[in-house]
């Protein structure tokens, strides 16, 4: 169950655009230099990398697709040098990292920010609030993709975080009528309370948490038994809509969850079994207006152990079964982005360590 404060502050600066498809919607590139760095704090938001200056030009770029209508119109920053013809990929993580994973000693996502930061031109930017900051429609206007974390003070302990009438309205304006797109994560504690945030914020579209746990199966226990983490591997194949979600994707670790309501137009992903032989739901997808939501039953897809096999009991573990070598997170991730945020044409991770299919 969890993001480590640091890997959080360079969540996606690794994250570039290529050439663009274009069609619509001019965007004008922000003029004079910008600077930016790395740190983790308690407070405010904390920007990731983009270093350079621009001037003024015309952008356009592709807006087409299921679920997004209209324009989008944003500040672009460029590094010197680098390809500027696709707008900025901006993400906001919100939320404290979690404490649990297959390392004893800790385990952390310092390999999920090595991945992320691999691109020496990147044009992404994030920032990470990871103590409680006021949601705003003029704070959410600056961001494409929000990450939900562990929405508390502690992510085991809580408290949890509640929002107000204001804060869940702009919340979901910012996905309904901006485009915004949104990936949560849960089961960061052991108290089902902390599922109320996220479900406050994103109830409006009926995909929701429970506060049970659920585990995956564990497929081969040379597997499950090296990495820490049960094997989710069943996945959705025939929507359309959510296809590419499991794309190059067989597994990934799954350890201790829980379950998501799904309603009628929401897609289903993937499911573990549940209670009295009925499946449960731990991804689920849904197009909200102009935005989408995502919802994931875990937070495992965080840790390092599971993307480097650092710090799992290699007493329990076979050659060709490390969690590296059997799980797909970095291609489980890329599409998680891509997917809530589909106007992002362009949008790849370069990475030769951890390379995905981009599509």
């Amino acid at each position: 169950m969890g993001f480590a404060d640091l890997a959080v502050t360079v969540l996606l600066v690794g994250l570039g655009f290529g050439a663009c498809s274009t069609s619509e919607s001019a965007v004008s590139m922000s003029s004079g230099a910008s600077t930016g760095g790395t740190s983790s704090g308690n407070g405010g938001s904390t920007s990731v990398g983009i270093t350079g200056s621009g001037g003024s030009t015309g952008i356009t770029i592709d807006t087409s697709g299921a679920g997004t209508s209209g324009t989008l119109t944003e500040a672009v920053e460029c590094t010197e040098g680098a390809d500027c013809t696709c707008p900025m990929l901006t993400v906001a993580v919100i939320g404290k990292p979690g404490k649990w994973g297959a390392n004893p000693a800790g385990d952390s996502d310092t390999a999920f920010q090595q991945w992320l930061n691999s691109s020496s031109a990147g044009t992404a930017k994030a920032d990470v609030y990871s103590t409680r900051t006021p949601l705003t429609s003029d704070l959410l206007a600056k961001y494409n993709v929000i990450i939900l974390a562990a929405l508390a003070d502690n992510s085991d302990t809580g408290p949890f975080w509640t929002f107000t009438t204001d804060e869940v309205a702009a919340f979901q304006d910012w996905i309904l009528n901006k485009g915004g797109g949104v990936i949560a994560l849960t089961g960061y504690s052991g108290d089902g309370s902390e599922t109320k945030p996220a479900n406050q914020l994103l109830g409006f579209s009926g995909v929701t948490y429970n506060t049970d746990g659920v585990f995956a199966p564990c497929s081969d226990w040379r597997i499950c038994g090296c990495a820490g983490s049960n094997t989710l591997a069943s996945w959705v194949t025939t929507d359309p809509v959510i296809l590419n979600l499991s794309k190059g994707v067989t597994a990934i670790g799954f350890q201790n969850g829980r379950s998501i309501n799904a309603p009628t137009d929401a897609h289903v992903v993937a499911t573990v079994p549940g209670e009295k032989g009925l499946l449960a739901n731990v991804l689920v997808g849904k197009i909200a207006g102009t935005g989408r939501v995502l919802e994931y039953g875990d937070e495992w897809i965080t840790y390092t152990s599971q993307w480097t096999g650092e710090g799992v009991k290699t007493a329990d573990c076979t050659p060709g079964y490390y969690p590296q070598e059997t799980y797909q997170t970095a291609q489980f991730w890329f599409n998680m982005i891509k997917w809530v945020q589909p106007r992002a044409t362009c949008f790849k991770i370069v990475s030769q360590a951890q390379p995905v299919t981009i599509w």
